[in-house]
């Protein structure tokens, strides 16, 4: 079949859905093997395609729009600088301003899949958990040339105390009944691998400096300097690794105490700053995979082959991302928990969810800072209707911060800065927010009769008492009896339902996506023009 005739069944209102897929389904082939032969008109029905309201209605229009979109991916790629390859460039602006849902999810995708030449490197791993030395606090003290007269605190799973002398933290992060102590020796692993290998940055980045023990990186702490208290699941052999960090490696871009909180300004730099080191990692190969960390739904992580993580690509209900932000892997001293860290090799469309999962974790965290305003005020009111916060929001901030996180973030992975008009609505994508952010309308969680199964007796009484649950109440319930109700959240949407704020995904999807385009055109741009030309 012809483009010409094929062309015809994509915008002829005669032919069914099965018939517009077998239509795109030659296209793409065309446009793979013989990209010249897909001229204007085609790329026009391919476009058209997506505005249809018949395709779009179909159960399988998500498959449609793939294929639409990998032919124009193709036309992009292979044809880049003449009209054919400009008008390509030109429909995907179009698209990714215009579609919602599956399409638009199908254009950023196709974008997304356009060939990068990037190599990360991993670092050395060390083995050495059957050497690691023994030491109590006061010689580790020492050995960190510290002085046990000043105040320490318990931050998570890690002791800190702070240096008088040198205005660092010495940070001892203690390894987890569940932990193998190879996951501390990576942290330590790529703590020497980026003092080493990052080259000077034009924005401020403290990476921690390892503290070595005996020679060793992973220790056995012996003792513990806090008295009366105990350190929740810690590892049975105490492992540990130490470091020491800039005085602001616990301070976080939305911490709630009033007296503590970020102004406008430093949040917003503190915010752009990290997008940009986000973007910067990435474009060399260093993904880091938990900026903070996002379920689906966290109850059923544990009968779920993917542990309920959050695949925002698929648009569903965002499980407690009030609670998700409150210590986020990146603050005022930039990026943390190193241990995060993954080597990326492969093919562009590889990064792209964890790029997307880096931008979606910025603004949520952005949407927090507002909520931290006043933490207290969370659930219901005694009326019984939702808490309404949206007065903590700062809408023209929240724009700034949105524009600004894309505009460093691109930056950092493409290595120059963006130009031409971006295809979001900023306006509304912060109205978006700022109404979802800002209601707590969605706090229920559903205990399944197949997830109480998983627990044992104890378990869940423990489990639903941490969700406050009273123990008397807790101990009446009868295991897999009934479904049960929770009031857990704020969610982003209901159990079991699609995100109550699409647009986020969207443009966390377009904007991975124009980031990847970017980084493609000019790598084009770096072959002397001899094939392809200057970038579209």
């Amino acid at each position: 079949m012809d483009p010409i005739r094929t062309t015809a069944v994509l915008t002829g209102e005669e032919y069914d859905f099965s018939a517009k897929y077998l239509a795109v389904s030659h296209l793409r082939g065309l446009a793979e093997k013989q990209p010249q032969e897909i001229g204007p008109k085609t790329i026009d029905g391919l476009e058209r395609l997506f505005y249809n309201r018949f395709v779009k209605e179909q159960t399988q229009a998500y498959f449609l729009f793939k294929e639409a979109a990998g032919a124009l991916s193709s036309v992009l790629q292979h044809l880049p600088h003449d009209d054919r390859g400009r008008k390509a460039h030109d429909t995907f602006m179009n698209l990714l301003c215009r579609t919602t849902g599956h399409g638009n999810r199908a254009v950023a995708e196709a974008l997304s899949a356009l060939p990068l030449t990037i190599k990360g490197i991993a670092p050395k791993q060390e083995t050495e958990s059957e050497m690691a030395p023994v030491i109590g606090w006061q010689a580790l003290l020492k050995t960190a040339r510290i002085s046990s007269d000043g105040p320490f605190c318990l931050m998570g799973r890690s002791l800190v105390i702070q240096s008088a002398e040198r205005g660092e933290l010495l940070v001892v992060k203690l390894g987890r009944e569940s932990d193998h102590p190879g996951t501390l020796q990576r942290e330590i692993a790529w703590l020497r691998h980026l003092e080493q290998n990052m080259d000077a940055l034009p924005v401020r980045f403290h990476i921690p400096k390892p503290l070595s023990v005996k020679g060793h990186s992973l220790f056995r702490l012996q003792d513990m300097p806090i008295s009366g208290r105990k350190v929740k699941k810690r590892h049975p052999k105490g492992y540990a690794i130490a470091f020491l960090a800039h005085t602001d490696y616990f301070r976080y871009p939305n911490q709630g105490e009033t007296e503590k909180q970020l102004g406008s300004k430093e949040f917003l730099e503190t915010i752009c700053r990290n997008a940009f080191l986000f973007g910067t990692l990435t474009g060399r190969g260093i993904i880091h995979g938990a900026p903070v960390p996002l379920f689906h739904n966290r109850v059923q992580a544990p009968r779920r082959n993917d542990h309920g993580a959050y695949l925002w690509e698929r648009g569903g209900r965002l499980d407690q991302w009030l609670w998700s932000c409150c210590y986020p892997n990146f603050g005022c001293s930039g990026i943390r928990d190193f241990e995060h860290f993954e080597v990326y090799n492969g093919p562009a469309k590889n990064a792209y969810s964890s790029m997307g999962a880096q931008l979606l974790s910025l603004f949520l965290v952005a949407g927090s800072y507002f909520r931290m305003k006043d933490s207290g005020r969370v659930g219901f009111e005694a009326d019984g209707r939702p808490v309404d916060a949206r007065a903590l929001f700062d809408k023209p901030l929240l724009i700034k911060v949105v524009q600004g996180v894309f505009h460093h973030y691109y930056q950092g992975f493409v290595g120059k800065s963006f130009t031409g008009i971006l295809p979001i609505d900023f306006s509304r994508l912060a109205d978006r927010m700022v109404d979802e952010m800002g209601v707590d309308r969605y706090m229920d969680e559903t205990l399944r009769v197949a997830d109480q199964q998983e627990m044992t007796d104890s378990g869940l009484v423990g489990f639903l008492v941490e969700r406050g649950v009273s123990t008397s109440k807790a101990k009446r319930m009868k295991k897999g009896e009934a479904d049960i109700t929770l009031q857990t959240g704020p969610h982003l949407g209901g159990f079991n339902q699609p995100i109550s704020i699409p647009e986020l995904i969207e443009a966390v999807g377009t904007m991975a996506a124009l980031s990847i385009y970017g980084r493609y055109c000019k790598e084009k741009q770096k072959m002397r023009n001899c094939a392809y030309g200057n970038p579209i």
